[in-house]
């Protein structure tokens, strides 16, 4: 049997299936953030994050025995400041500041983070900190994925298996809830688009309202 090697996926807002997608090629002086966290024993192997000073980029991540999925991403001007405040913190490019913590935890799998601005670069890796600033970053990261995670999912269920959309947004609420969105107001057009989405479950339509009231009033 001929197996043939399946493309890259896309995503944006309409998804969409390219080959050869390759990283955009970035001048050494360009400011350049980078995020890569891997761990094998996850459903979610692999989620990446690549962004410029205005925030444009891409957000990858590769699921176990599944393709690569790759979503353009916006970064919003409030996220960039946060993450500039802890790197400007950090005194991360001038900085040799060890940021793993002395035991290894390789279990809870590798965290790259880089920064280059300015002609600087540097590149730190490590699987646990007790730093603040740095735990701060990190989580930071990782709600930017969260939430670009989560909506690719709704996306695609609303495409393929609009009855889930209901268990969508309660994982979506309990997210909002614990913190572990970078930026609500990301989601306000695509929950204004399910609002009125007559293909999907009414109890989802009123969800979708109910959300934006929160986002709205910065209540979880």
């Amino acid at each position: 049997m001929l197996l043939i090697p399946l493309p890259t996926v896309v995503s944006q807002t309409k998804l969409e299936i390219v080959t050869g997608a390759k990283e955009h090629e970035r001048s050494p002086g360009e400011t350049f953030y980078h995020y890569r966290f891997e761990n094998q024993r996850f459903t979610t192997q692999v989620q990446e994050l690549e962004f410029d000073a205005g925030g444009h980029g891409v957000f990858r991540f590769k699921r176990k025995d599944q393709v690569e999925i790759v979503n353009q991403l916006q970064v919003t001007a409030t996220v960039l400041e946060e993450i500039n405040s802890i790197f400007s913190e950090l005194n991360f490019l001038s900085g040799s500041a060890d940021y793993q913590h002395k035991k290894d935890f390789s279990h809870l799998g590798k965290t790259t983070i880089s920064l280059r601005r300015g002609g600087k670069e540097r590149i730190v890796t490590l699987n646990y900190t007790e730093n603040p600033a740095m735990s701060r970053l990190i989580q930071i990261f990782r709600n930017i994925a969260t939430q670009e995670n989560r909506i690719f999912e709704i996306e695609t269920i609303r495409l393929s298996d609009s009855i889930s959309i209901p268990a969508q947004l309660r994982l979506l609420e309990g997210e909002f809830k614990s913190g572990y969105i970078a930026d609500p107001q990301r989601f306000v057009p695509l929950l204004n688009e399910l609002r009125l989405d007559e293909a999907i479950p009414l109890i989802a339509r009123n969800h979708a309202e109910r959300l934006l009231q929160m986002i709205k009033k910065g209540k979880w």
